[in-house]
Parts: C-alpha cells; structure tokens; sequence
C-alpha cells in the first residue's frame, strides 16, 4: 500500500519554502501565485512545480481534491480540512482522493493509495494522458459512491 510522502522524505533542499510548496501540492492545496500574500511566493511555486512534475513524471503520490458528490461541488480547504460551499458539507475529503499515476504501457492507469492490483481492487482508471487517467478516475469513484448512497437508502427503507 502506497502512502503520501512529504518533501521532507523525497527532496534534498535547505529550503523550506521550497518543501512548504511541495507538500501543499501532495496534500491538495490549490496552485500558488502571486497574489495569495506569501513573501515567498516564488519559492513555494517552484517546490509546488516540481511536485507536480514529480508526480506526472515518477508517479508519487498526492492527493487531487475532486468532487464532493455528482453534480457540481467544488470544495476547497477551509480550517484544516476541506469544505463545500455548494452541498454545505464540511470534513468532504474521501480517503479516494490520495491518488497514484503512473505509466502502463501506452497508457496512464489512476488509483488510489489502497490498490492492489487490477482483479482485487476497483479504484482504478486507465487513460491515454496523465489528465485524463484523473478524470476517469473520478468519474469510476463518484460513481461508487452513488451506487454505495443509493444501497444505503433502499437499505434504511426496507
């Protein structure tokens, strides 16, 4: 079983600006810029860059902030966890959201931490690019979570 490693356990640097970027990447933060009030903003972007690269090119892990539930829910971090605005959910981040891409054959197959292999394990997604791997990830994961509320209801009912 895979687990999100810090900057702390994959790059060499005194920087620490550098390994605060890194590690906003690996636990979901949205990309930095300029305008966020950091005094060193340029430093966090440049360990924020080679995380996501990192990922894209070596297949660490990191976690993706995707949708709460179908439709459109966006949430973002808020006081320590994450929040959505538009379904009023607090503490919405799933344990499906700390992902790993890596490259198979001609394609990138997306899963999650907790994957073992392609018979055993059904949080998994395959693409042609990094990006789409994602997407196809997220779509496989909000629908078990649909299918899991809908048994949950017929199951309160009966």
């Amino acid at each position: 079983m895979s687990k999100l490693k810090t900057a702390q356990e994959l790059i060499k640097t005194n920087n620490s600006s550098v390994m605060a970027g890194f590690n906003m990447f690996i636990r979901g933060c949205p990309p930095i810029t300029f305008g966020d009030g950091y005094h060193d903003a340029y430093d966090r972007m440049q360990g924020y860059e080679f995380a996501q690269r990192m990922a894209k090119e070596d297949g660490i892990a990191f976690t993706k902030v995707f949708k709460c539930k179908q439709g459109d829910c966006h949430p973002f971090q808020y006081g320590g966890f994450f929040v959505c605005n538009n379904c009023g959910g607090k503490g919405v981040d799933k344990e499906w959201w700390k992902i790993q891409v890596e490259k198979d054959g001609n394609e990138f197959c997306c899963h999650g931490l907790d994957f073992v292999n392609l018979q055993e394990s059904s949080n998994y997604a395959f693409g042609k690019t990094f990006e789409e791997a994602i997407l196809n990830y997220e779509k496989v994961m909000l629908c078990e979570v649909l299918i899991l509320q809908t048994n949950l209801i017929e199951y309160k009912t009966n």
